[in-house]
């Protein structure tokens, strides 16, 4: 677990349009799924309403090494059964966590996906995470129409010329994502556009969640049909990809 202090101030501020305290976070995970895999390591950095760095944090978390519980895609995070041994638990970590982004915007790329994980991780353990309002910088990209390769973070560190040292490390890949929200920002500002701010806790109308289930089970329906098409066309089927590379 690392706490490093907050470098020199910004000598301007980042904007005044969005008065918000954010909670810059990432975490890597044994999977996709948050019901049955498990959060390895977490990264949050605070900002004030000036974008400028009040705190970072990161810690590796033990997803259950003396159960001897499946790492995941060691060859896209690197964290072995042997790096994660000794590392506290959610649990140890769960009272900090909470302490970094109460009150806060939290923030993420792809933010359902490391909120999620967060979530079930506090829920697990009986705790929650005090705040209501989620900013995923995926999304905002879209809504600015950055005109980068696609949006991912890669693309976008690539676009605002952000040097990247470790993907899918927790603590480079939230220090590059301080900078994208940064740039992003600023754009909004300029374009005079509302921040896409998410309650992560408000509940789904029926509707919606009956769309997305029909459009879900729509999409495995065709991929099924263009599978049994291709196979009786004697083409092999495509191989799916490795857990977590697409992320």
């Amino acid at each position: 677990m690392t706490t490093s202090p907050a470098p020199a101030p910004l000598p301007y501020a980042v904007s005044r349009r969005y008065p918000h305290r954010y909670a810059v976070l990432d975490v890597e995970t044994t999977g996709l799924d948050p019901r049955r895999h498990r959060v390895l390591q977490i990264a949050i950095t605070q900002l004030d309403v000036d974008g400028r760095v009040e705190r970072r944090w990161s810690s590796l978390v033990d997803p259950g090494v003396a159960e001897g519980v499946d790492p995941g895609p060691v060859d896209v995070h690197g964290l072995t059964l042997e790096k994660l041994a000794g590392a506290p638990s959610f649990g140890q970590l769960a009272e900090r966590v909470a302490e970094l982004v109460a009150g806060r915007v939290v923030v993420a790329h792809n933010a359902p996906f490391d909120w999620g994980f967060l979530a079930a991780e506090a829920k697990r353990v009986g705790s929650t995470l005090p705040t209501r309002q989620r900013l995923c910088t995926l999304e905002l990209s879209r809504v600015l129409q950055t005109p980068s390769d696609n949006f991912s973070l890669a693309a976008l560190c690539s676009y605002w010329g952000v040097p990247q040292a470790r993907p899918h490390d927790a603590e480079d890949d939230v220090r590059v994502l301080v900078e994208v929200l940064r740039h992003a920002l600023a754009d909004a500002e300029r374009a005079g556009v509302l921040l896409p701010i998410r309650d992560p806790y408000a509940r789904i109308p029926l509707r919606k969640k009956v769309r997305r289930r029909w459009r879900r089970l729509r999409w495995k329906l065709r991929k099924r049909l263009n599978k049994a098409r291709r196979t009786r066309h004697g083409q092999r089927p495509k191989s799916r990809p490795v857990n977590g590379q697409n992320r």
